[in-house]
């Protein structure tokens, strides 16, 4: 059960720190005092979304903190086992986010992700919100139910989903088989057309580039014959002055003179005749590629074409050379697989034809255990129903089949049919049910399914939401007799269920000049008293707290005839 619950810089609370009874704790209080503050931060200790807006104004960060004790032994098993945290009979959780959407998430002190919560705390605490009045009415939610009551149609569903995955695995096994024979012949025909076209392509590695270059060099081609005939002349052949190998010829015959007077100019003679040598060299060279640098138009064209050609394929096949190597190789690959993969494609058309087979088998038992499990939900909601102050209520649940041959929750589809009145025909519950009956609808399935499953704290927000009078006081003593088998965390506003209450949580809002701050205050005797009265909507409280008085001696000696 929930212990302690500790709130910090959530929303209007400062800091709040909650004891909770084990059996019915009701928060009570003004609209606007901060009831729905405390579920906000159940659901974030418990895994739920973290909201930065929640975080009090003005602070860094905010801290809910959850205390469990008494833990039954399956809970144990599954915290220590699938979870990976040793713990024993308490649990301790604590989940932190400041303004920066940190999130820090403890069990006993140890780090886990907020996923680990999550599955704990579904396991230990049921929160009806408001919300779940209106998911009730879904379909899914009513198969759920019906799954929930049921002692096993969980190991049923494990198995059907253990199937559809098998079947989802052949199926992409045989996608990449080609599929079925026309889709085979298909991807046939396709791989061997982009096969054959890189295949005539005939490109080579860096021919792109090649050819971009030059193409590039004969987009240049004035350019560069201006610049070779300049270089020519003015080295080797210049008209109107002498050029650079007849100044350097020139001055080579000057040193010629002097090159047996001293060693010295015997080298620079040397040495320029070297430059000489390697201009002359130059100059021939330049000279072949001018003669070479002729503009083939039909030559440029059938460049620019190649070029447009390689760029159509690789946009095709990947972007590059080497990519369009990759799915060459790939696809040779694929093809070759697809023409020898006759037999394995009969082989898994076999297998899913087996699995198919099996999974109708388990819907079909699924489907039979569901019916059963409905009849006897529907009786004991009825039955409860009944005793809630609806004495011709009726409920039935209607089956039928989904389009699909199969699906993970399995072919079934329920409708919940409801009637409340005599005389009246039965139609879906989304149809024809009031708030002050929806109410009721679902505190009649959460006392039959209390007695299933293993959680061990139930949360109620306004579940007497529509409820008044004499149905008020029955769904009072409802949930004393719910809370003799889970702890009860109910907000409410009905006087009859905050009497019946084994422990009185009032929330308050104060505010003062700076500031303004929910606060929690346990009742006990007169303060109690007085808001029972409240609830009432009581003028004359000295006469309201008598009539709050005799209704809790009622409510206390209904409780003790439940021991």
């Amino acid at each position: 059960m929930l212990q302690t619950l500790k709130i910090e810089n959530v929303a209007l609370i400062d800091k709040v720190e909650l004891d909770f009874d084990e059996k019915l704790n009701v928060i009570s209080g003004e609209t606007g005092a901060g009831k729905s503050i405390m579920l906000d931060a159940l659901s974030f200790v418990f895994g739920g979304r973290a909201d930065r807006s929640l975080i009090r104004t003005g602070s860094s960060h905010m801290r809910v903190e959850a205390i469990f004790n008494n833990l039954n032994k399956s809970h144990i098993q599954y915290i220590n086992e699938e979870i990976g945290v040793l713990v024993g009979d308490e649990l301790f959780l604590s989940r932190d986010l400041d303004v920066n959407g940190k999130n820090i998430c403890k069990i006993n002190g140890e780090l886990v992700p907020v996923a680990s919560v999550k599955k704990i705390c579904q396991r230990l605490v049921d929160v009806h919100g408001q919300s779940e009045h209106l998911a009730i009415l879904s379909n899914e939610y009513q198969l759920q139910i019906i799954d929930l009551f049921s002692k096993t149609a969980n190991q049923y569903l494990l198995e059907l989903n253990s199937l559809i995955e098998q079947v989802k695995g052949i199926d992409a096994e045989i996608a990449k088989l080609g599929g079925s024979e026309s889709e085979k012949q298909n991807l046939i025909d396709l791989y061997s057309y982009q096969i054959r076209e890189i295949d005539e392509a005939k490109i080579k590695p860096n021919e792109f580039e090649d050819l971009t270059n030059e193409k590039k060099e004969m987009q240049q081609y004035e350019k560069i014959n201006e610049s070779l005939n300049s270089f020519y002349e003015n080295i080797y052949k210049n008209s109107f002055s002498p050029s650079a190998i007849d100044s350097i010829s020139q001055s080579l015959r000057s040193l010629q003179n002097i090159g047996s007077v001293n060693e010295h100019y015997k080298q620079i003679e040397d040495r320029l005749n070297s430059v000489l040598i390697e201009l002359e060299d130059l100059s021939t060279t330049v000279l072949d590629d001018i003669n070479k640098n002729v503009f083939d138009q039909n030559k440029f064209d059938e460049i620019d074409s190649r070029l447009d050609y390689i760029k159509t394929l690789y946009r095709k096949y990947g972007g590059s050379y080497e990519k369009l190597m990759e799915y060459y190789d790939d696809v040779a690959t694929k093809l070759n697989n697809l023409i020898n993969s006759a037999e394995r494609y009969s082989e898994l058309q076999e297998k899913k034809k087996d699995l198919l087979e099996k999974i109708d088998v388990v819907q079909d038992h699924l489907s039979d255990i569901r019916k059963k499990s409905a009849k006897e939900l529907e009786q004991k909601m009825q039955k409860e129903l009944q005793t809630l102050g609806m004495p011709a209520a009726r409920i039935e649940i209607a089956f039928s089949k989904i389009d699909d041959r199969y699906s993970y929750t399995g072919y079934d589809r329920v409708e919940f049919m409801f009637s409340a009145n005599l005389g009246f025909e039965l139609k879906p519950l989304n149809k024809v049910v009031s708030g002050g009956e929806m109410s009721r609808v679902m505190l009649a399935y959460k006392i039959v399914v209390s007695s299933v499953d293993e959680i061990q704290t139930i949360v109620f927000d306004e579940i007497d939401s529509g409820l008044s009078g004499k149905i008020a006081s029955v769904v009072a003593e409802y949930m004393a007799r719910l809370s003799r088998q889970k702890q009860i965390i109910a907000i409410s506003h009905l006087p009859q269920i905050c009497a019946m209450a084994d422990g009185n949580i009032k929330v308050e809002k104060h505010s003062n000049s700076v500031t303004t701050n929910t606060l929690a205050t346990y009742l006990e005797g007169e303060p109690l008293f007085t808001e029972i009265a409240r609830l009432m909507g009581a003028n004359d409280v000295d006469k309201g707290i008598i009539v709050s008085k005799d209704l809790k001696e009622k409510s206390n000696k209904y409780k003790m005839s439940l021991k």
